[in-house]
């Protein structure tokens, strides 16, 4: 599809969004279907099954520290993502520090408009691409990752382990910050303050901290301050 003849809602609904839908609805479909396989096997082979009530302890004891993302990456991410890019981020893991850089930067590169219809296509290739790239270094990284770690000085190691994610996220917060300062003002020091001055858990700090800048986004939005 040629990203620049985009603008007829139903030729982009009968290509592009009609089809995404199908296809991302069978996909997660499946792959919830299928992450119940090695439980249904071990209870075929061998009778072997969680009673419901350890079951559902089990789930809730997750759910109480990642039930948050349940309501807030789809949220988040989507008006960057796209649809299409939700659907394969889901299904390939490491949105926020894979999927999601790679989508923006699709878009900045390209000089598309984020939410826009040019924007979810290149969204989708730029997406695309991190899951091929990251299959490839994946398996490089499960062949020889120990043996290189084990060369790198405890230095880089540290620096690997708890300092990836933040350099990954305050490069998408300049990329951004250049597109939209205003919001960039605001967006920082609003999450410092929830972070630093409550007693709030971690689930309800994001929640906050999310949905208050698109809130505050919103109604800068309204009154014509942003654009």
């Amino acid at each position: 599809m040629n990203t620049k003849n985009v603008s007829n809602n139903s030729d982009f609904n009968q290509t592009w969004v009609r089809p995404s839908i199908k296809i991302g609805i069978t996909t997660v479909s499946l792959a919830i279907i299928f992450s119940f396989l090695p439980n249904i096997f071990l209870y075929i082979k061998y009778g072997v099954f969680p009673p419901l009530s350890i079951a559902l302890k089990s789930w809730l004891s997750v759910a109480a520290i990642f039930g948050a993302f349940y309501f807030v990456e789809p949220f988040s991410y989507y008006p960057i993502l796209g649809m299409t890019g939700s659907y394969i981020g889901i299904l390939s893991g490491n949105i926020a520090n894979v999927r999601l850089p790679a989508s923006a930067t699709a878009q900045a590169a390209v000089g598309v408009e984020t939410g826009s219809k040019q924007g979810e296509i290149i969204s989708t290739l730029g997406i695309a691409g991190s899951v091929i790239t990251n299959l490839f270094f994946l398996t490089i990284a499960v062949l020889a990752g120990s043996s290189i770690l084990s060369i790198l000085p405890s230095s880089m190691k540290v620096a690997f382990e708890f300092y990836t994610l933040p350099a990954i996220f305050g490069a998408l917060y300049g990329q951004f910050s250049i597109q939209q300062p205003k919001i960039a003002i605001i967006a920082l020091p609003l999450s410092l303050i929830v972070l630093k001055f409550t007693s709030a858990p971690t689930w309800l700090v994001i929640i906050i901290a999310i949905f208050g800048n698109i809130l505050i986004s919103r109604l800068l939005y309204k009154k014509g301050i942003i654009k």
